[in-house]
């Protein structure tokens, strides 16, 4: 069994890949010379590519990265049939920034570089924490406050803070400047990430939440306000949303089992725990790629729990499913599914 992604997309993932680092450049406030190598080299990828094939191809890197923001990958890269949703953009085309797509692919692959920052930087953190609650209570940390938009040294110093801000804080950084407009930094209050009020579409934020749930918080401090890591923020704190929703239904029962992949397992009476990992991916078949991965790594069946309205999108749910490999141990659940179906069995066994 592999878990890899289909070798005609490796432009695909080459060019989100430089997308991200570009973003994620030091002081960069759009996108501007000098361009990182990541960039360079994917628009080297993209026009080897297009010659083979005869097709079009960008002019450089601005093109590439008009490209990106105003047609969607499979215009102009070879793209699997299905291998991503229809309207997909690597660059948002009102906020300018990399879209959830962009960050899930540029995880793909042996050279991924957003998800495994994250299990990277978890597991760097369980080792400093030295003991699972420790690191329990400052991942939690985390997820509750992927954006601190106005720091107050005195609120981390009171003692349920103190302990976790000293073992997380290093992992914060100042909002990058391509954030703030007109003094003010946003964050959205559904998805706890970082948000912009004015663009062609009215707010955006990182996390896509719905129009109805994304209400903005606002600094007008911007040079206090901290951020996570883009890859903490995409791919610990935003599933982290759901997850607690998850652990607080299911209760004890829900214990850590892998602390840099975020899998937790449920302890069964008379059966082996059962592990679960929570999702919050834009990108079905990528998500199932990676999850046939985290079930190989482990050796184990892996329950995928998503939020309500991704599993009760039928076409989301049959991408995913078909998208994992053979002999793949993964399944997928939404939130109210998994949780249900969880008490029930508590009950059954309790019953025996």
């Amino acid at each position: 069994m592999t878990a890899s992604p289909p070798p005609d997309t490796g432009p695909l993932t080459a060019v989100a890949r430089g997308v991200v680092g570009l973003a994620d450049a030091a002081q960069s406030s759009g996108f501007r010379l000098p361009y990182p190598p990541s960039l360079q080299l994917a628009l080297d990828r993209v026009v080897l590519d297009g010659l083979s094939r005869r097709v079009a191809v960008p002019r450089g890197v601005p093109e590439l990265l008009v490209w990106c923001r105003e047609r969607e990958p499979r215009e102009w890269l070879p793209v699997p049939p299905g291998f991503l949703t229809d309207g997909s953009r690597l660059i948002s085309r009102t906020a300018i920034e990399p879209t959830r797509t962009c960050a899930e692919l540029a995880s793909l692959g042996p050279d991924g570089v957003l998800e495994q920052e994250a299990e990277s930087l978890m597991a760097k953190l369980a080792d400093s924490c030295g003991s699972i609650p420790r690191f329990a209570q400052c991942r939690d940390f985390l997820i509750h406050r992927p954006v601190v938009l106005r720091f107050d040294p005195t609120e981390m110093l009171q003692p349920s803070r103190a302990q976790a801000w000293r073992l997380v804080k290093d992992l914060y950084k100042p909002v990058p400047d391509h954030f703030p407009a007109e003094g003010l930094v946003h964050s959205c209050s559904g998805c706890g990430l970082l948000a912009k009020a004015d663009t062609a579409d009215g707010p955006w934020c990182e996390g896509g939440c719905a129009s109805e749930d994304r209400k903005l918080d606002v600094s007008h401090q911007p040079g206090q306000a901290l951020a996570l890591t883009r890859a903490l923020r995409l791919f610990v704190a935003l599933p982290g949303r759901t997850e607690l929703e998850v652990r607080s239904r299911l209760g004890p029962r829900s214990g850590p089992f892998s602390v840099d992949l975020g899998v937790h397992q449920i302890p069964g009476p008379g059966r082996s725990p059962r592990a679960y990992l929570v999702y919050d991916r834009a990108q079905p078949v990528p998500a199932a790629l990676r999850a046939a991965e985290v079930a190989e790594r482990f050796g184990g069946h892996l329950d995928v729990v998503v939020p309500d309205r991704g599993a009760a999108d039928r076409t989301y749910r049959r991408a995913f499913d078909r998208a994992l490999p053979g002999g793949a141990q993964v399944r997928l659940w939404s939130v109210s599914e998994f949780v249900t179906h969880e008490s029930a069995d508590k009950t059954r066994s309790e019953h025996a």
